[in-house]
């Protein structure tokens, strides 16, 4: 061990490691390879050591079972051993686990390396400086610096184009309008036809319009989905006759909205893989509009129509079916995590260390819904002759319900330890300094339904389960 020995080790003990050196050389004190990569390379399985220069070595390195790395050497002066002053850095500039203990059976050694995880940059992404998968691990004098977890992606939005509004209801007919096949007009005028407007595998109706007879007004058709109440009617047998007394097809109720995307809560799972958070819940899409009911046929009366002849009297249009339901927002993705040290099923020991997380990402805002559709116009009821009433217009479709806002995303953690299984054993003067966890992501929709995810956590040590 180096921080033991009066001068340099022996070449002997192991592989040496330089940025002045060559992946090509012997390994030795003299000519040293380039990367600890190649020198763990050539170390695996030998018992022997990898010494390095203190300098910064950009790489991310994987230490196998029983790999031995001693940092904090004085390349420059007979790699006499410096480690108190000056440590061997392994900094990998691009976003990676810096330092990663492979799972296996015998003890990995590390002394006087400073480990610094770059910043995470895919949205999401953590930020993990080392991480033992089900391994030994001794860390003597050691730095173990993460730096910042990246914020969580944006839940998708809903398209931002309301749907388009429903079809306007048919028309009733004028009385005395239809003939028969002798040339008669028709006793009974049939009400405007029904409309419907599907909405992906949702359908709204409006109420067919009541038929016009000779002696009364038939009464329109509720419109679906679901029971509107008091459809239209049209003139009764007996009594005054007014559309605005009943024989105007009601308006439809408007569609249910959407449920809102769960907010995103909870700690996240660690595994071998590293981090991941808990992204928010997509919304659910909002429910047609009610159609409108039909509205009121009317009578004919006596000798309404020409030759004096008893026709139905106009019939009532049909009610506009009720608009498509918004589609909802995606879920927010979660932030990404800052841990320092991770151990998964690993068995570690920290002498002397110091261990920094950074900031934990913020976890993405869920999407905004997109609103209903408008319900369709009712159609116009027909045109009474000769003296006879008009027909009542069908009522309008009720609005689509607004698609539910995309849930936040979870918060990212700030964790100097994160583990699972057996704690991490701490000696000597070894600090933790965790950083400010990041914020749970709004809601979609400027959080109009309350549905932030949770603030990530903020913990010198968290256990996993």
């Amino acid at each position: 061990m180096p921080s033991e020995a009066d001068g340099a080790v022996d070449d002997a003990c192991g592989v040496f490691v330089a940025l002045t050196g060559k992946d090509g050389h012997a390994g030795t004190r003299a000519e040293p390879v380039a990367t600890l990569a190649e020198a763990l390379r050539r170390t695996s399985g030998t018992g022997t050591g990898v010494y390095a220069c203190a300098e910064t070595f950009e790489e991310a390195v994987e230490l196998p079972a029983g790999a031995k790395l001693f940092g904090g050497l004085d390349c420059a002066n007979g790699w006499g051993w410096i480690g108190e002053e000056k440590k061997t850095i392994v900094a990998p500039a691009e976003e990676a686990i810096a330092l990663k203990v492979i799972r296996g059976v015998e003890t990995v050694r590390v002394e006087d390396v400073s480990v610094r995880a770059a910043d995470a940059q895919a949205a999401g992404a953590s930020s993990i400086a080392m991480l033992v998968d089900g391994a030994e691990a001794e860390l003597v004098r050691c730095e173990l610096i993460a730096g910042n977890g990246a914020d969580g992606a944006e839940g998708e939005d809903a398209p931002s184009e309301v749907p388009a509004q429903a079809s306007a209801g048919n028309a009733g007919t004028n009385a005395c309008s239809d003939l028969d096949t002798s040339g008669a007009p028709d006793e009974t005028l049939p009400g405007g036809a029904q409309v419907e407007n599907v909405c992906g595998g949702a359908l709204s109706i409006g109420g067919e319009g009541g038929d016009g007879r000779v002696n009364n007004g038939g009464g329109g058709q509720v419109g679906e989905p679901g029971a509107l109440g008091a459809a239209g009617s049209g003139e009764p047998a007996a009594g005054d006759w007014s559309c605005a007394a009943g024989g105007t097809g009601q308006g439809g109720d408007n569609g249910p909205p959407g449920e809102f995307g769960p907010a995103a809560s909870g700690l996240g799972a660690l595994s071998s893989s590293g981090y991941v958070g808990v992204s928010g819940g997509a919304g659910g899409p909002g429910k047609p509009g009610q159609g409108g009911g039909g509205g009121g046929g009317a009578k004919g009366g006596a000798a309404i129509c020409p030759g004096a002849v008893q026709g139905g009297g106009a019939s009532g249009g049909s009610g506009g079916p009720g608009g498509c339901g918004g589609l909802p927002g995606q879920g927010g993705g979660a932030g990404g995590a800052s841990i320092a040290l991770a151990s998964v099923e690993g068995k570690v020991t920290l002498t002397d260390c110091a261990l920094k997380a950074g900031n934990g990402g913020k976890g993405g805002p869920g999407g905004d819904l997109q609103p209903g559709g408008g319900g369709g116009l009712g159609g116009v009821g027909g045109m009474g002759v000769g003296g006879s009433k008009n027909a009542c217009a069908g009522g309008q479709g009720g609005q689509g319900g607004n698609g539910g806002p995309g849930g936040g995303g979870l918060g990212g953690p700030s964790l100097a330890i994160a583990y699972r299984g057996e704690a991490v054993k701490q000696e000597g003067q070894t600090t933790l300094m965790p950083g400010p966890a990041g914020a749970g992501g709004p809601g979609g929709s400027s959080n109009v339904a309350e549905n932030a995810g949770a603030e990530g956590v903020m913990a010198a040590e968290r256990e996993f389960p």
